[in-house]
């Protein structure tokens, strides 16, 4: 008998599924799980939010575009009627705006807009005044600097306070290559083409070299190119001082070699300041320090961000800072306003505290008596405070329902976003003269969400290791009438945190009629800084034992769970840990999904964007001097699932992007290859993608996917 394949080939992703899988995958549940995920990509996220001087507020959303496989961005003005209540108008579209920011007076309003031609993207800045156009320039045309920037490492926007200047980044403009032609005569064009490597700042900050400060002087009409800072410096976040006259931020050392940035707190840095009168760069001597988010008071006399240590875990515990201005060009006035947080420190109200892990504050962050608001994880959630500078007292303003963030702040007004598993994002303001709740956007819950539940799960390891505890979140039906399965769900990072939040995998699987553990193993963020130091050198062991703790613990606390069903699914170091699972493991587990999972750290440390974290995690400092040394490759080789995958009995899909930076598809690869040679089912599916297969119609593909196949081989357990 033949066997006939079919080939389904998209520009996104392209696999190769036989036809008893295709009529799977065809059939009445492939659609009702399709039109599920349609459903709940249907859900708004709420990105940023502003209160004006009329106390009326504007808020930025995102949401999936399934047909236009974009994702769209639209903003929301909402006015305070008379009776307290708030009421909005329609949603105006703004996906064209790379970036956009209002004056300080609110009568200018600023816009990067990318738009689209027969020669290709075009970016213009607009200014706006009083609702009609003020100016409109045509920066592609004019061909002074490469693109806007508008990413979280490297980008600001900023009018000055005199309202006459906008500071923004842009990439550096380079020379172009020129070719070594054979003879005089030939045409211009022809010969041979050569161009000097130049490192960008890896993954998900491609093409972005030298970004460079570009200020727009809006009565002269006139772009200033500022040249005064060295061009072995990247600067970023940069912002005004209390005039026209000085610009604050953060400055990283291009050498030996740039090191990716997104996702990672710990790349040396410093605070620069720039006077534009004298053109006089200054950098702080802050040596052996990562900064991050510098941010200037209302009354222009302090500067605060946020610091740790350079170089380990690549997102670690880190100190708020402060320091007088103007500044005096050494440490003497910088003072440790809240330090970083070893294990546990009480607060006001006597509640636990557990440091900062954000890499950034709200950029208003000022209350009007003086103090800073900050958001960061803790533990199973992310949680708002206020912090005075003086006494440096933390207060938490508390949200018992699920995650708390802070937007914007003005005066004694607060906007803020709450969310939960079952909640989609609610924009509530809070005065904090009498603690009162205004909402501006009422929340929807989760459909039948009065069946399902989550729990914080405390949890412990009873050894001899210095940290044992950490947490765990079970999330799923209250009861069932019969045994469902359960996905187990270790986080990336590994130095990140599943925290109280909608998130589409988790309404569509709880649709789907799975229970879920989401796992904050020892390592993760916002449990102190030991516990996020503690998983250095014991990646694959000590992770791995944590996430099969929290297995065996919800099997035995929730019966109706199937210990014949049990599932993995994990994207980049949670892929790691899925593919050590089931390795290690091979009789717990029946079904495996890794998202770009790390699977050979050895040969990982020559081809990632952040090779130093193949050797922190291996617990070895990371250096390029000198010899290389086998034993530490050795190392690194078995702490990796690669030692493990002659052993992995589950059925197993990869999902591969084949741009990601971070984890080089050949990891991923090299596995299934593997995998394979030794018999056990597995499908490759590969993505023109990076490391988060984030763009909205790989994202349908690899949920849609990751539901099918779970439902095929977790069925024959």
């Amino acid at each position: 008998m033949i066997k006939l394949f079919t080939r389904l080939v998209s520009t996104q992703s392209r696999s190769i599924i036989n036809v008893q899988q295709f009529n799977i995958m065809c059939s009445t549940k492939t659609n009702e799980c399709i039109n599920m995920y349609k459903a709940f990509a249907q859900t708004p996220a709420l990105q940023s939010a502003r209160i004006n001087a009329d106390q009326s507020i504007i808020s930025v959303w995102s949401q999936r575009n399934i047909e236009k496989g974009k994702t769209t961005k639209f903003m929301k003005n909402h006015v305070l009627k008379q009776d307290g209540k708030f009421c909005d108008f329609f949603p105006c579209d703004i996906s064209d705006e790379v970036i956009s920011t209002i004056s300080p007076s609110e009568k200018l309003r600023a816009v990067v807009r990318d738009m689209e031609n027969g020669k290709g993207n075009i970016q213009y800045l607009e200014i706006w005044e009083a609702g009609s156009l003020m100016q409109s320039i045509d920066l592609t045309n004019l061909d002074l600097h490469g693109k806007v920037y508008a990413d979280g490492e490297f980008a600001s926007f900023e009018f000055s306070p005199s309202e006459n200047k906008l500071l923004f980044v842009a990439e550096r403009k380079v020379d172009k290559a020129t070719a070594i032609n054979l003879r005089p005569k030939d045409k211009e064009g022809d010969g041979f083409r050569s161009m000097e490597y130049e490192q960008d700042w890896g993954e998900q900050l491609v093409g972005k070299v030298y970004p460079m400060l570009v200020i727009y002087d809006l009565q002269k009409d006139k772009f200033e190119l500022l040249d005064a800072i060295p061009r072995d410096v990247s600067i970023a976040q940069p912002i005004w001082g209390s005039d026209d006259r000085s610009i604050f931020g953060m400055a990283y050392s291009n050498k030996p070699r740039k090191l990716g940035l997104i996702y990672c707190t710990n790349r040396t840095s410093s605070i620069f300041s720039l006077d534009l009168v004298n053109e006089e760069y200054k950098e702080l001597p802050l040596p052996g320090k990562s900064v991050k988010s510098p941010r200037i008071s209302p009354d222009g006399g302090k500067l605060v961000w946020l610091q740790r240590n350079d170089g380990g875990a690549h997102n670690d515990c880190m100190s708020l800072v402060q320091a007088k201005l103007p500044l005096a060009g050494d440490n003497t006035d910088i003072t440790v306003i809240i330090d970083v947080v070893e294990k546990e420190v009480k607060i006001a109200e006597g509640k636990s505290f557990y440091g900062f892990y954000t890499p950034k504050l709200p950029t208003r962050c000022w209350t009007q008596d003086g103090r800073i608001a900050v958001n960061t994880n803790q533990k199973n959630t992310v949680n708002s405070y206020l912090v005075n500078l003086e006494s440096k007292e933390i207060t938490e303003m508390e949200y018992t329902n699920g995650s708390q963030l802070v937007l914007d702040v003005r005066g004694t007004k607060l906007l803020m976003n709450r969310r939960s598993f079952f909640q989609r994002d609610e924009l509530v303001s809070i005065n904090l003269n009498d603690c009162s709740v205004t909402q501006v956007v009422a929340s929807k819950r989760l459909q039948n969400s009065e069946n399902y539940m989550w729990e914080y799960l405390e949890l412990e390891q009873e050894n001899g290791d210095e940290i044992r505890d950490f947490t765990a979140i079970y999330l799923g039906p209250k009861s069932a009438e019969s045994k469902i399965p359960l996905i187990v769900w270790p986080h990336g990072g590994p130095h990140s945190a599943y925290a109280n939040n909608l998130f589409l995998e988790g309404c569509f699987f709880l649709s789907q009629g799975y229970g879920m553990v989401l796992i904050n193993y020892r390592g993760s963020i916002g449990a102190g800084a030991a516990s996020v130091k503690f998983l250095l050198g014991r990646v694959g062991r000590s992770d791995v034992d944590d996430c099969v703790l929290a297995t065996k613990t919800v099997l035995n606390r929730y019966p109706y769970l199937d210990e014949k069903r049990v599932a993995l699914v994990g994207g980049s170091h949670g892929g790691f840990l899925v593919t050590h699972l089931s390795g290690q493991y091979p009789d717990m587990f029946h079904a495996v999904v890794a998202r770009n999972p790390v699977i050979d750290i050895a040969s990982m440390s020559i081809t990632s964007d952040i090779p130093d974290w193949c050797y922190v995690e291996s617990g070895m400092e990371y250096t390029q001097v000198g010899e290389i040394d086998e034993d530490i490759l050795l190392k690194m080789r078995k702490c990796s699932p690669i030692m493990h995958v002659h052993k992995v009995k589950a059925p197993t899909l990869l999902q591969i992007g084949t741009k990601d930076l971070r984890v080089p598809p050949s990891q991923g690869i090299e596995y299934h290859h593997r995998l394979r040679s030794n018999n056990i089912i597995t499908k490759l599916n590969l993505y023109d993608d990076n490391h988060p297969l984030g763009t909205v119609p790989n994202e349908m593909d690899n949920i849609i996917s990751t539901a099918m196949w779970l439902s095929e081989h977790l069925n024959k357990a």
